[in-house]
Parts: C-alpha cells; structure tokens; sequence
C-alpha cells in the first residue's frame, strides 16, 4: 500500500510515520524507486500496536520500541532449540496439572468473584473452561488480594489497570531473558545442563530482581528527601535574608 492507504487504515498521520520509521518504532518500506514507498499490512499492524500502547497503557516510545524488538526477536525462539526444556522446566517449577475452582478461589479473596474477574479482564490470571485456574495464577490473586489488605485499595487507584505496569515489565524483561538465554546456550551446552540452568536462575534471578527493586526504592526515596531538605533550607535563607 502508499502512504496515503498506510495513514487511511491506521489513523496515524505521514510525518509521525516517517518520524517512526526513522526512530526505529517501523521498519523501512520497499522502495521501487526514491520517491516511490510500499508498506506492508505488518506496517499496518504496528502503527496499531503503537497507537494502543500509547493510549491505553500510557507507555512513552522507548518503552514501547523495547515491546516491539522483543516481540521481533520471537520469531527465532524455534522450537528445536531443547525440545523438552518447557516441559521439563514446567514440572519442577510445580506447574502441573493442579487446578483450582474459580469458586473455591472466591471464597478465599477478599473481593470474592469481582476480584477473579477483574484479575482475568486485566490479563493477570486466565480463568480455564472449567471454571478453574492454574495454582500459579491462584498465587498471583493472592498475593493482589495481599496488596489490598496492606492498603493498596482500587478506591486509591491501586487496581484494576494500574496494574498493567507490572504485565508490561514482566512481558519485557522475560522475552529480553528468553532470547539472551536462548542464543547463548542453544548449540553450546546440553539440554539437561540448560534445564539444570533454567531452573537455578529463576530463583537466583528473582533474588536478584527483589535486591534491586528494594535498593532502587530506597534511593530513589533518600533522593526525594534531599530535594525537600534543600528546598526546606532555600525557604529559611529567603526568609532571613
């Protein structure tokens, strides 16, 4: 398609199209000649993608051109690379067959049914047709359930999606940890060294990811006390002076 088509069915204008593409946000179209540009549905589909991102979730364009090249990068996660590594990896990390009912979930969460449904709108937990979900997602509610009771409360905005955040980041930074794991052991070591490997790491990594957080928070805390003593002082000497 043109120009013209490419800003008709995605509702993005030309020069913040051209702006994307020099940003990297799109990939460059096929040129027949130097004033001559073809775009292609998969244009198309990512100005979409874009377009939601920035109105729904409120994301700026490093953030969003992060989604998109970690999407890109899953098209060489072949499925060869350690075939049994998913499963494996899945039962000793105690995701097997073990099902909650939706039912039992609601009587244990302090926002009963609205809560489960809430969860499963924002994408946090996946209902199955049985009305059930795995023990994983039944943690997950917990532990938002957790958050409400420690004051978190969707009446202070603590909920629903405001929540998406946490998707979002966890969405980036395990496909930025598939492909780097992937292309660094894939055709270099085993699959029982990789599973050994995989398994460890998501403990270790989970640890690490806590350290952080905690020491980040703390910072970032400490930085906003010096501001207010600073501007506290900056008062007093406009004051006496």
């Amino acid at each position: 398609m043109r120009m013209r088509d490419l800003e008709k069915v995605s509702g993005v204008g030309r020069e913040t199209i051209r702006y994307y593409i020099r940003e990297g946000l799109l990939p460059e179209p096929d040129r027949a000649s130097r004033n001559s540009a073809f775009y292609s549905d998969d244009h198309a589909q990512r100005l979409r993608a874009i377009k939601r991102l920035q109105e729904e979730r409120f994301l700026p364009l490093a953030v969003i051109r992060t989604l998109l090249e970690a999407e890109d990068g899953d098209r060489w996660l072949a499925a060869d690379a350690f075939p049994m590594l998913d499963s494996m990896l899945a039962a000793r990390l105690g995701d097997g067959a073990a099902r909650v009912p939706v039912t039992m979930l609601a009587t244990q969460l302090s926002g009963g049914t609205t809560a489960i449904a809430e969860l499963r709108d924002i994408g946090m937990i996946s209902i199955d047709t049985d009305s059930t979900v795995s023990a994983r997602d039944a943690a997950i509610a917990h532990a938002v359930d957790d958050l409400a009771e420690i004051g978190f409360t969707g009446e202070l905005g603590f909920a629903g999606q405001q929540m998406r955040f946490y998707l979002d980041f966890i969405e980036w930074v395990t496909n930025q940890e598939m492909r780097l794991f992937l292309e660094r052991t894939a055709g270099h070591v085993g699959e029982a060294r990789a599973l050994d490997m995989a398994e460890r790491g998501v403990s270790a990594v989970n640890e690490l990811l806590t350290q952080l957080r905690t020491r980040a928070l703390l910072r970032k805390l400490g930085e906003r006390r010096r501001v207010a003593n600073d501007n506290s002082r900056d008062s007093t000497d406009t004051a006496t002076g």
